[in-house]
């Protein structure tokens, strides 16, 4: 049975299981987002609101949307511990509606990825924004593992 989500009532299960646990990537997402309004980081209450994250519907892995900075470096981390723990073989980070990502951002991509590396899985990146391949072009060996999607 699949479980549903708040952003499309549903996604389809892989091998039978749901591809999310919905209390899981809810409960890190929004915690991070609240505790950041809470405690003043990033300017003030609105400001966690720069960066989202969604479950893609159709296959293993999140839709990122926003900034990827110091005022949202927290609900980044939450969001890439939930997708590296996403099951399946490719997991899917899709960065088209990312505007903008700090060198710390791609070192936090960079880190994500070694994790997925290291259980014998790959995390390849869709759309990465203009500021994540400035960053690759400046420190092309920490980047070297990131794979993007042809």
């Amino acid at each position: 049975m699949t479980s549903p989500h708040r952003h499309d009532g549903s996604v389809p299960p892989v091998d039978g299981q749901p591809l999310y646990d919905d209390v899981v990537w809810a409960d890190a997402v929004v915690r991070c987002a609240d505790d950041n309004a809470d405690t003043g980081a990033g300017g003030g209450a609105g400001a966690a609101g720069t960066l989202t994250a969604r479950p893609l519907p159709d296959r293993p892995g999140a839709l990122l949307s926003g900034n990827c900075d110091l005022d949202t470096r927290a609900i980044l981390c939450a969001a890439l511990n939930v997708v590296t723990r996403i099951p399946g073989a490719i997991v899917h980070l899709d960065l088209s509606a990312v505007a903008f990502l700090d060198p710390a951002a791609v070192a936090a991509l960079v880190e994500a990825n070694a994790t997925v590396t290291g259980q014998g899985r790959r995390l390849l990146l869709h759309h990465p924004p203009y500021s994540l391949r400035k960053v690759v072009e400046m420190f092309p060996d920490e980047c070297a593992a990131l794979e993007v999607a042809a």
